[in-house]
This record gives C-alpha cells, structure tokens and sequence, in this order.
C-alpha cells in the first residue's frame, strides 16, 4: 500500500504546473527591442540557473512515508508548492522584462 501512495505522489509531483523558466526564455521573442536590455538579460540568466530540483522532491516524499506515513507527502507537497511559485515569478519577470507587451501571451 505504501509503495503505491509513493508512486502515485512521486507522478504527482513531477507533473508540474508551471512551465519551465528556461522554456519561456526560449520562447521569447528575440527581435523583440525590450530583448536586449540589461534587464531583460538578467532574467534570462536567472532562468538559465533554475533548477527545479524534481528528484530532491521526489527522495524526500518518499523517504519521509517510510519513516512517517503521509509526512513525506506533506514535505514534498511543501516543497513542490515553493518551486511552482517561484517557476511563476520568474516566468512573469522574464515576460515583464523581454517583451514590449507582457500581457499580450497571457
């Protein structure tokens, strides 16, 4: 029952949300004016050094159910929900900083 909890939470997890901050700075537009500025390459340098850690997070939920039912879960879950958030910022600063109209791909 375990080894089936820790695999459905480990497909879980890896099924993420947001998209991937190095795959929407690939995506952006570079004949775009705003592309070449300083800011814009600052976020594109930060996106390049995202890491989304998927197998720290995996390791820790299930590591954490073998010694305490459900508390991996709940630390994967936790953890999982911090790098989605910073996925999104990150992804609304690149678009923010690189493209003439942000909201435009929204």
């Amino acid at each position: 029952m375990r080894t089936i909890l820790s695999c459905g939470l480990a497909a879980l997890l890896l099924a993420g949300c947001a998209t991937s901050p190095r795959q929407t700075a690939a995506e952006l537009n570079r004949r775009d004016p705003e592309y070449a500025t300083r800011e814009c390459r600052q976020a594109r340098a930060e996106a390049a050094q995202f890491d989304e850690q998927r197998n720290g997070r995996m390791i820790v939920a299930v590591a954490g159910n073998l010694v305490v039912p459900f508390a991996g879960a709940a630390a994967g879950a936790a953890m999982g929900k911090i790098k989605e958030d910073r996925k999104r910022d990150l992804n609304k600063r690149l678009r923010g900083a690189c493209t003439s109209d942000p909201l435009a791909r929204r």
